[in-house]
């Protein structure tokens, strides 16, 4: 695959993945000067990814992680043996790539149902694996040292791979008229059936909240990350109430606040590569799609976005 290098931004700015201007974060003149490059995890759309692989139960879950992505983080960031941790995993994508990359896999989620299917497909991954291992625990990820204080191996873990939920404002799956006999529904963008836990990072939509719930988050993954690994995170911008939110921005102060250095930044294509005609196509949601298409009805500005920010980040001390 040929694919253009991201365009530099100038200095003194950073651009975010939906083409929003804002302030530069202290880290990115060196990130300027390391790794940069283009991932090639749209190629096949999401659910063809999971094909054979997930648990049904899952997919309901809002904002699970595609995994090529996951696949191409563990990949470039840990070697064969090594601890992966997913501090927020969900239904368990991390979880799965990780043992299908030989990795020791662990999570942590305080989500009940979540957890449960977490559990059911690391089961089904280790079995179609032998030799690999992993566990899941059903905790609050603010508290990550005395989670994982008696897990097998012990500390410190090797990876940090996550990607932290931002809310149901970009989230869901239509159920069409066919199914509701009138107006098309929306479905699957809550992180819980029930009353979430409180815990939970995605409850409401607090800003304020959701960037002291990754402060502490971090800081526990700090903790328990040894030294010189990495903490791989993804994100994007998105649009909540009409306003454009800089999540990436967000995500790198917090670590930042923790302690980690920002050393990298990766571009994941949500979308498939057409060498031929030169065009990124998007997997895009309908909702998604939707509301891009009511912000430029009211003249704003709208964006199909065709990647997630990879962002990458090293615990040096």
């Amino acid at each position: 695959m040929r694919a253009p290098p991201p365009a530099r931004p100038r200095r003194g700015t950073s651009t975010s993945s939906s083409g929003a201007r804002c302030a530069r974060p202290k880290s990115v003149v060196a990130v300027a000067r390391s790794e940069l490059s283009i991932w090639a995890t749209g190629q096949v759309q999401p659910r063809r990814q999971r094909d054979g692989l997930y648990d049904q139960a899952g997919a309901v879950h809002p904002a699970k992680m595609w995994p090529r992505i996951a696949q191409s983080m563990i990949e470039h960031y840990s070697s064969p043996g090594e601890a992966v941790l997913d501090p927020m995993c969900g239904i368990g994508t991390v979880l799965i790539e990780a043992v299908r990359a030989r990795r020791h896999a662990l999570g942590v989620d305080c989500e009940a149902e979540w957890v449960d299917v977490a559990r059911a497909n690391l089961a089904r991954a280790r079995r179609t694996h032998p030799g690999t291992d992993g566990t899941v625990f059903c905790a609050d990820a603010r508290n990550l040292a005395a989670t994982l204080a008696d897990q097998p191996g012990g500390l410190p873990v090797d990876l940090v791979v996550t990607s932290p939920p931002y809310g149901p404002a970009v989230h869901g799956l239509p159920e069409t008229a066919r199914k509701t006999g009138g107006k098309i529904v929306r479905r699957a963008h809550r992180y819980a059936t029930g009353k979430p836990h409180p815990g939970q990072l995605a409850r409401g939509s607090s800003q304020k909240r959701l960037r002291t719930g990754l402060a502490s988050i971090f800081g526990g993954c700090h903790t328990v990350l040894r030294r010189g690994g990495h903490m791989v995170i993804t994100a994007r911008p998105y649009t909540d109430k009409g306003e454009l939110v800089d999540f990436p921005a967000v995500v790198i102060a917090a670590a930042e606040d923790a302690g980690f250095a920002y050393t990298d930044r990766h571009a994941a294509l949500l979308a498939r590569w057409d060498e031929a005609d030169q065009t990124l196509y998007p997997h895009v949601t309908l909702f998604h799609l939707g509301n891009v298409r009511r912000q430029v009805e009211a003249g704003k500005l709208g964006i199909v976005r065709a990647h997630e920010d990879v962002l990458v980040f090293r615990k040096s001390r």
